[in-house]
């Protein structure tokens, strides 16, 4: 089972999205939205930038131009309490991980059915596996309220130079299970210094 101890703590998390919406959250008259897609790579939950507010903005950014949102993309910032936190920089738990992908997998085996794939961005397999994870811990008598994990996007395109281990989109991203770890949340205003593009 994963190692919970010392997670009692608050980070700060960004979440991009639409102005109307972002307004509407600080207000209090709309809860976060649950990300339930079959390819999350954390598994399902609600998904910040940990201290990273330019990574929220590009992402807004981008996702309002892809998706023809017709309004402002805002970033909002979260006091989230960490409290049970699957943390994946914990090499403990990416070995617990580890043996959760390998007891999903043979479960899908022995059932006949066919094990999920990660292909490019699409986190069918990774999303599969949280989710067995998630499961096993709660039927365990625990809950796990947080996940945070390094994303390191796979193109070397935005590497700092050639062969680097430096990524410019690198980021330590959080997937909120228990939306009641979020304390707060907060309008973040963009300023010059961002990198949005």
């Amino acid at each position: 089972m994963p190692r919970f101890e010392d997670y009692n703590r608050t980070v700060i998390g960004y979440h991009g999205t639409r102005a109307s919406v972002a307004r509407r959250m600080v207000l209090g008259e709309q809860a976060f939205e649950f990300s339930r897609n079959d390819d999350d790579w954390l598994g399902h939950g609600i998904y910040f930038w940990e201290h990273a507010p330019q990574q929220a903005w590009r992402w807004a950014k981008q996702r309002g131009k892809r998706q023809g949102w017709g309004e402002e993309p805002a970033v909002v910032a979260s006091m989230i309490r960490l409290g049970n936190c699957f943390d994946l920089l914990d090499p403990y738990n990416v070995r617990e991980l580890t043996a959760f992908q390998d007891q999903l997998r043979e479960n899908l085996e022995l059932a006949g059915e066919a094990v999920p794939v990660n292909v490019k961005a699409r986190k069918s397999l990774d999303c599969a596996v949280f989710e067995f994870a998630y499961r096993e811990v709660e039927a365990g008598g625990r809950a796990v309220d947080t996940v945070r994990a390094v994303f390191v996007p796979s193109g070397s395109g935005q590497r700092a130079w050639p062969s680097s281990g430096i990524h410019r989109s690198a980021h330590v991203q959080l997937c909120v299970r228990n939306p009641r770890c979020i304390l707060g949340t907060w309008l973040v205003r963009p300023t010059d210094d961002l990198e949005v593009g």
